[in-house]
């Protein structure tokens, strides 16, 4: 299973017009058994909340229509986590989410331009 097929994201373009570019992410060599997502509290939501930790096997198969906004990016030795915003298309509620990726290959990212 390739972690390209379920991210896609988007960037901005770094000259005008500050143009939103779409387009898939791939990285290669995942280790799944290293790879979670974090769910925590509904957009907006401070103080306490109930967060869920899922192997992102079984998040992929419990969220079948979502799209998920990454809003930060950081990486390390072989790893990655994206930060963001969880949208499920059949509700209008936004979820803060990470997505912790360990991997061995390369990161590409294949731009629709």
């Amino acid at each position: 299973m390739s972690i390209g097929e379920y991210l896609l994201f988007s960037d901005e373009k770094l000259t005008e017009p500050f143009e939103q570019v779409e387009g898939n992410i791939t990285i290669e060599g995942v280790d799944f058994d290293c790879t979670c997502v974090m769910l925590q509290s509904k957009w907006g939501n401070y103080g306490k909340f109930n967060g869920e930790n899922l192997e992102l096997e079984h998040f992929i198969k419990r969220y079948q229509n979502y799209s998920f906004e990454i809003v930060d990016e950081l990486y390390g030795y072989n790893q990655v986590l994206y930060s963001g915003y969880l949208s499920i298309l059949e509700t209008e509620d936004l979820v803060q989410m990470d997505i912790s990726i360990y991997f061995t290959g390369k990161i590409i990212y294949d731009t629709k331009e």
